[in-house]
C-alpha cells in the first residue's frame, strides 16, 4: 500500500511539474512572441523612410517572386542564391556590404563622407541634382562651389564583385535616386571612387553621374517602370517595379494570370499528371525556341535601342518586352559592321564611331562585358544553329558564379552538337593538342577572354576561330596569344597556315620578331592592356608560356593612366611566383605608383635569371632585359581613349 501510494503521489508531482514547466515555456514563449513583435514593429519604422524612398511595388500584372514560392519552392530557393537576385536591394543593415564607418573618400576632386545614423546610412556630399544640373552644362557654378547637403542612401546595386549607392533624391523630384559616386570593393573591403572602378579615358570631360529611375532601372530590376511624369514642371518620377533585382517575372513573365488559373487544384493536378503539357499563363524559357529563349537574356544582355514610339512608353508605362515575344519587334539590336556590310550600315558607324568603340573591337568582336547575346546572336552556332544562353547556363541548376550548368565549364557544352570524332575520340587531330590538355579545351580557342568588365577578362561569346588578321590589323587579341605569351603573331600564323591551312597574314616587323602579349601590354591601348595584364595570371597561360619572366613587364602597367588596368596588373601580379605579397595600392598617387612599378622590376631582377630568353620575350640570353627596346615600346604605346560601357 504505502509503496503504491508513494508512487501515486510520486506521480501527481510529476504531472504538476510538467504543467509548471509548460505554463512557464508558454508564458516565456509569450514575452519572446512581444519582444520579437516589438522589435519587428520598431524596425519596420526604422526602415520605414528607406521604402518610402524607394520604387513602388506595382499594382498590375505583377506579383512578385514571393507569390511564386509557395507552389515552386526549389525553384524559388536556388533562384534564391544568385547574384541576379541581389542585383538592387534596400539599403538594409543586413544587405549594406560597405562600411560606412565615418570615411572620407575623394572623388573626381571632390569629397564625400559616408556614416551611420543608428542603422541607417547616409553619405555628405555636394548636392547630386546641382551636380548633375552644373555637369550637363545648366549652369556655369563651379562644382568645388556647390553646396554639401546629407543625404540617406537608400538602396544597392551589385553584391558579388562591389556594390554601389543610391542617395534619396530632392523632394520634388519624387522617388528620383542619384548614385554615390562610390564603389565598394567588397573582396578588397575598401571604398574607391567610381571613376576608377570603370574603364573611363583619363581627363576626359563628364563625370560619372547616373540616375537610376530611367537608366539602371532596366536591368537591374524587375518589370522597372520610371514612371515619369511628362506633364510634370520639375520633370519628376513616380517609379515602380516589380520587383528589386532580378526575380522570376523577368524570365517567366508578369505572373497574375498565372497566379489566378492555378488556384483550381484540377488543373495543377493535370499540368503535373500531363508532363509534356505547357502552362498557357506562363513562359518556361526551356521551352521556346533557342531564339525566343535567348531573347530573354538578351533584354539585358544586349546592346540596342528601343523602336519608335517604345522609348517614351518605357520612360512613362514601363518595359513593354514580355518573355516569349519576339524581341526584335519592340527594340533593335545593333551590331557592328564588318567587311560584308551595306555602305548604309558603314554610315551609321561614321556618324558615332564613339558608340562602337565603347561596346566592340574594331572587327566587330564583343568588348564590353555584358553583352554576351549580341556576341552569341552574330555567331554561327546561332544563326545555322540552336545554341541558346540555356545550353551553358542554367538559373536554376548552377554555381550562381556565372550560372553554368552542369556541362557549361566543358566539353561536354560542345559537343552536344559536334559530336564528329575529331571533336570527340580523336580531339589532338583537330585541336594539335595534347587531348587532356587546356589547349585542347574547345572554348579556350573558340571563346576567348577577349571581353573586359569588372576587373576582369570575360569569354568572347561570339564564338568563332582566332583570327590573326584582326590581331595584325586591328590588334584585337587572339586565343593562341593570350595562352602562348611567348609568342609572336609570325609564330601563331605559321602555326595555324600548317594546321589550318589559313592564308598567310602579311606583319610588321614588331609583329614578327615580338611576343604579341608583350605589343599589348608596353605598346597597345588600355583594352589590350587590361585583357593583356588578366592573362598573365591565367594559368592556362603560365603553363603554356612560363611565367618566370613576365613580371619586369607586368610591373610597367603598375603606373598605368587607367585605374582598372593598374588594378587588374597588381591582382595578377600578385599570381607570379614571388609576388604573392608584393604591396601596391592602384589609387595611390602617381609617384607612388611609379615607384611600385620600379620596385617590382628590380625585385624580379635580384631573382634567378629566368627560364626563357629571346628577342621574342625581350630578355637577353643572360637574362637582363632588353631595356632599351622596351623603352621605345612604350613611348610608343597607343593613348587613344578607351571607355568600355560594360
Amino acid at each position: 500500500m504505502n509503496s503504491g501510494s508513494e508512487s501515486s503521489r510520486a506521480m501527481v508531482i510529476k504531472k504538476r511539474f510538467f504543467v509548471a514547466v509548460f505554463v512557464m515555456a508558454g508564458v516565456a514563449l509569450m514575452l519572446a512572441l512581444g519582444v520579437s513583435w516589438m522589435d519587428s514593429r520598431k524596425r519596420q519604422t526604422e526602415q520605414q523612410s528607406v521604402f518610402e524612398s524607394l520604387p513602388r511595388s506595382r499594382d498590375d500584372e505583377y506579383v512578385s517572386s514571393n507569390r511564386c514560392q509557395a507552389c515552386h519552392p526549389a525553384e524559388h530557393a536556388t533562384w534564391h542564391r544568385t547574384f541576379h537576385r541581389t542585383m538592387t536591394q534596400p539599403a538594409l543593415p543586413e544587405l549594406v556590404a560597405g562600411k560606412f564607418d565615418d570615411t572620407t573618400i575623394l572623388s573626381d576632386g571632390l569629397i564625400y563622407r559616408v556614416f551611420k545614423k543608428g542603422e541607417k546610412f547616409f553619405a555628405e556630399m555636394p548636392d547630386p541634382e546641382e551636380m548633375m544640373y552644373a555637369v550637363q552644362g545648366g549652369k556655369l557654378t563651379p562644382l568645388k562651389a556647390i553646396r554639401r547637403v546629407e543625404r540617406e542612401v537608400v538602396m544597392t546595386t551589385g553584391s558579388h564583385h562591389y556594390q554601389t549607392y543610391w542617395v534619396k533624391g530632392a523632394d520634388k523630384y519624387g522617388n528620383l535616386l542619384q548614385t554615390l559616386p562610390l564603389i565598394y570593393l567588397i573582396e578588397d573591403q575598401r571604398w574607391i571612387p567610381r571613376e576608377v572602378a570603370f574603364m573611363k579615358a583619363p581627363g576626359e570631360s563628364g563625370r560619372m553621374i547616373s540616375q537610376w529611375n530611367h537608366h539602371c532601372i532596366n536591368c537591374h530590376s524587375t518589370g522597372g517602370n520610371p514612371g515619369l511624369q511628362a506633364n510634370s514642371k520639375e520633370g519628376s518620377f513616380a517609379t515602380a517595379v516589380g520587383e528589386l533585382g532580378i526575380s522570376c517575372e523577368a524570365c517567366h513573365g508578369p505572373g497574375e494570370e498565372h497566379i489566378k488559373a492555378n488556384r483550381n487544384p484540377l488543373r495543377r493536378y493535370t499540368l503535373h499528371r500531363d508532363a509534356g503539357e505547357t502552362d498557357d499563363t506562363i513562359v518556361n524559357p526551356e521551352k521556346l525556341d533557342h531564339q525566343r529563349s535567348s531573347q530573354i537574356c538578351g533584354q539585358c544582355h544586349g546592346v540596342y535601342i528601343r523602336n519608335e514610339n517604345f522609348g517614351m512608353k518605357f520612360a512613362t508605362e514601363g518595359v513593354q518586352y514580355r518573355p516569349g515575344e519576339d524581341i526584335n519587334e519592340k527594340r533593335y539590336y545593333i551590331t557592328h559592321p564588318t567587311e560584308n556590310s551595306t555602305p548604309l550600315e558603314w554610315e551609321e558607324y561614321r556618324k558615332n564611331p564613339k558608340f562602337f568603340a565603347e561596346r566592340w573591337w574594331e572587327d566587330g568582336t564583343i568588348l564590353a562585358g555584358g553583352r554576351e547575346y549580341s556576341g552569341l546572336s552574330q555567331s554561327a552556332c546561332y544563326t545555322r544553329g540552336e545554341i541558346s544562353c540555356l545550353s551553358c547556363h542554367s538559373m536554376h541548376d548552377s554555381n550562381p558564379v556565372d550560372q553554368l550548368n552542369h556541362i557549361g565549364n566543358s566539353q561536354q557544352a560542345c559537343v552536344q552538337c559536334h559530336n564528329e570524332p575529331a571533336y570527340t575520340t580523336n580531339i589532338s587531330s583537330h585541336t594539335h593538342h595534347a587531348p587532356e590538355s587546356t589547349g585542347s579545351e574547345c572554348m579556350n580557342c573558340h571563346m576567348p577572354h577577349t571581353s573586359y568588365a569588372l576587373f576582369s577578362a570575360i569569354r568572347n561569346h561570339q564564338i568563332k576561330s582566332p583570327d590573326i588578321r584582326a590581331s595584325a590589323k586591328y590588334g584585337v587579341p587572339n586565343a593562341c596569344n593570350l595562352c602562348h605569351l611567348d609568342k609572336s603573331l609570325e609564330w601563331t600564323s605559321r602555326a595555324m597556315t600548317r594546321n589550318y591551312g589559313t592564308a598567310p597574314v602579311d606583319l610588321t616587323a614588331e609583329q614578327k620578331e615580338i611576343s604579341a602579349a608583350l605589343l599589348w601590354i608596353l605598346k597597345g591601348h588600355a583594352a589590350q592592356r587590361v585583357i593583356a595584364a588578366w592573362h598573365t595570371g591565367w594559368e592556362p597561360a603560365r603553363q603554356a608560356s612560363g611565367s618566370d619572366w613576365l613580371a619586369p613587364f607586368q610591373a610597367r602597367l603598375l603606373a598605368d593612366p587607367y585605374g582598372v588596368v593598374r588594378y587588374v596588373a597588381g591582382d595578377n601580379l600578385r599570381k607570379l611566383d614571388g609576388f604573392e605579397k608584393f604591396p601596391f595600392d592602384f589609387i595611390a598617387p602617381e609617384e607612388k605608383l611609379r615607384a611600385s612599378a620600379e620596385k617590382a622590376v628590380l625585385q624580379w631582377k635580384d631573382r634567378a635569371a629566368p627560364t626563357r630568353t629571346g628577342g621574342e620575350i625581350l630578355i637577353n640570353p643572360d637574362g637582363s632585359i632588353m631595356e632599351e627596346r622596351v623603352q621605345k615600346l612604350l613611348q610608343e604605346r597607343d593613348n587613344r581613349p578607351v571607355n568600355i560601357k560594360e
